[in-house]
């Protein structure tokens, strides 16, 4: 064999065992790579895990916290008890919790719309709940709103009739090419429903946002002075006929002392609403305790962020979750 022929030998001996090198090398590159990621995907899911295991962790403790608030007041909430309006943040397990807490009582419940009316025909627009809303809309000064076309297309909405109320909408309405959906027939389960309801825009939820709420009842819980905010000012006026506006029951808000009025006697005998006609102060929409709490906790562990809304019933025993909604 000619030397020429060995120098030939060794190159492709060469050649082969770089080829064998290059594609080991592509391999274990790959074989890194998928450990890499399954090792990232399992942290992951392990951080995803523990973090709904803190969410659970967070709905305890605030239910805790709760029912201790509520046991030390007895029941009367007031704007400077610790936990509301304000957070509270702690560790647990490595991980960060945020929790935030507010008056969920302090709203028009829309799901009062469905109450019977008062002649009893059924569910249905309830008249008083009907009339609160549109006067709601008007001393919020929300002039470019269809009041009376926004109240029955809510009532249309969640009633399980299909006759539609004055510029009202039901599933004729709906069932255009552009829409292609029905009315739900029941209670509305979240406020965002409302983006779907006739006379309703973002913009127009965004500006009713503070003073609207659905509730898991037909009944309109009684607003407790001592929590109430300033953006919430219009329905105190509501509360007052129309006869306080909202400006005026803004001061008072402001003016609030501090742990609030003692009761709902002491906030009637204020020289602003006492020179108001009795008969225009509706004493049934007041308090000093609260029927629901709604808490906002925030998860953060190993770069995984839960965000859930819970809402609470308070003041008959125990608090207890009656609505539970992830929204981050």
């Amino acid at each position: 064999m000619t030397v020429g022929a060995h120098s030939n030998e060794r190159g492709v001996a060469l050649v082969t065992t770089l080829m064998i090198v290059a594609a080991m090398s592509v391999v274990a590159v790959t074989l890194t790579n998928a450990v890499l990621a399954s090792t990232s995907r399992a942290k992951s899911l392990d951080a995803s895990a523990q973090a709904d295991w803190l969410a659970y962790a967070a709905e305890e403790y605030a239910r805790l916290a709760i029912d201790d608030i509520m046991s030390a007041t007895e029941g009367a909430l007031s704007s400077s008890v610790e936990v509301m309006n304000q957070p509270l943040t702690f560790e647990a397990e490595g991980g960060l919790i945020t929790i935030l807490a507010r008056d969920a009582s302090n709203c028009f419940n829309l799901n009062s719309l469905a109450a019977p009316r008062s002649g009893g025909e059924g569910s249905g627009q309830s008249d008083t709940a009907a009339a609160d809303l549109a006067s709601l809309i008007d001393l919020a000064d929300l002039d470019t709103v269809n009041a009376e076309g926004l109240v029955s297309s809510i009532s249309d909405w969640i009633d399980a009739d299909q006759s539609p109320g004055l510029n009202g909408a039901e599933d004729s309405f709906y069932s255009n090419p552009a829409m292609n959906y029905r009315t739900s027939g029941q209670m509305l389960a979240d406020e965002s429903e409302l983006l779907s309801v006739r006379h309703v825009s973002a913009d127009l939820l965004d500006a009713m946002e503070p003073f609207l709420c659905v509730l898991p009842e037909q009944l309109q819980p009684a607003l407790n002075i001592n929590t109430i905010s300033e953006r919430q000012a219009p329905l105190l006026s509501l509360a007052a006929s129309g006869a306080l506006t909202a400006d005026k029951a803004r001061d008072l808000i402001f003016q609030r002392p501090s742990g609030g009025w003692p009761s709902v006697e002491d906030f009637v005998g204020l020289p602003e609403i006492s020179e108001i006609a009795p008969e225009l102060i509706r004493n049934d929409m007041l308090g000093t305790t609260s029927r629901y709490v709604d808490v906002t906790a925030a998860i953060e562990y190993r770069g995984t962020r839960r965000v859930f809304s819970l809402l609470f019933s308070v003041g008959d025993g125990p608090a207890k979750v009656v609505r539970r909604e992830r929204k981050g």
